[in-house]
């Protein structure tokens, strides 16, 4: 009886990794605050360019932030993955859907550039991937939503979902804008509103993809553990 004790206690001391002790909370106070105003700075960057009406700087920068915060978020969660032991697939699942994000963002450079393949063509397959390898792993999937919904993270998800699906359709629409500006109407407001609000999308899911990543990372929330 004694020995089996102690074997499961020399396994539990194996298998569960020390935790990082916490940073001070002057020092996440700070964090916070930086990570929150390199957001506001990134977000606003592309309005402080000098306006060129020969080239449309600003709309350039705008994609482009929007594609580096996407690919930065996927890269993450392909470097979590590792880390993720059962839930290895779970990650990478993820991250592919973060690709799929990225190609539909740049889906009109892939049309216009590369002929005759279209975005479509490269969504379609990972799309397929992802769902069939989330079912195949419906256990750890399940397992994994219920870590998400119990975490902050997933409201910076949440959010950038409302921001990406809804508001910049409404806010980044002609005829909302026709409507509320009458003869000041401008045609570039609308795809300048919408170009911010999925830049500040993009923010929000690289905030909610650290949220998921670093605690899994600092074997916080015991996602290393079967389900």
């Amino acid at each position: 009886m004694c020995l089996g004790s102690d074997y499961s206690s020399l396994l539990n001391e194996v298998s569960v990794p020390k935790l990082s002790p916490n940073p001070p909370s002057w020092l996440r106070t700070i964090l916070i605050a930086l990570t929150m105003g390199f957001g506001a700075v990134l977000i606003l960057f592309p309005a402080w360019i000098p306006d060129e009406k020969s080239v449309p700087m600003e709309d350039s920068v705008v994609e482009t932030l929007q594609s580096a915060l996407l690919a930065f978020s996927a890269a993450l969660l392909f470097a979590t993955a590792p880390h993720a032991g059962p839930f290895r697939a779970v990650y990478r699942s993820l991250g592919f859907l973060t690709v799929a994000f990225l190609i539909a963002e740049i889906g009109g450079a892939i049309d216009d550039n590369i002929h005759p393949l279209k975005h479509e063509y490269l969504l379609i397959p990972i799309l397929v991937w992802t769902g069939l390898t989330l079912f195949r792993r419906r256990r750890e999937t399940l397992h994994f939503i219920g870590f998400a919904s119990r975490h902050p993270a997933s409201g910076f998800i949440l959010a950038a979902l409302i921001l990406n699906y809804a508001f910049s359709r409404v806010f980044g629409s002609q005829a909302f804008w026709q409507a509320s500006l009458r003869e000041d109407y401008n045609p570039d407001i609308p795809p300048t509103c919408r170009g911010y609000l999925e830049l500040l999308a993009c923010y929000f899911i690289l905030l909610g993809t650290i949220g998921y990543c670093l605690p899994l990372i600092r074997r916080r929330y015991r996602m290393f553990t079967e389900p």
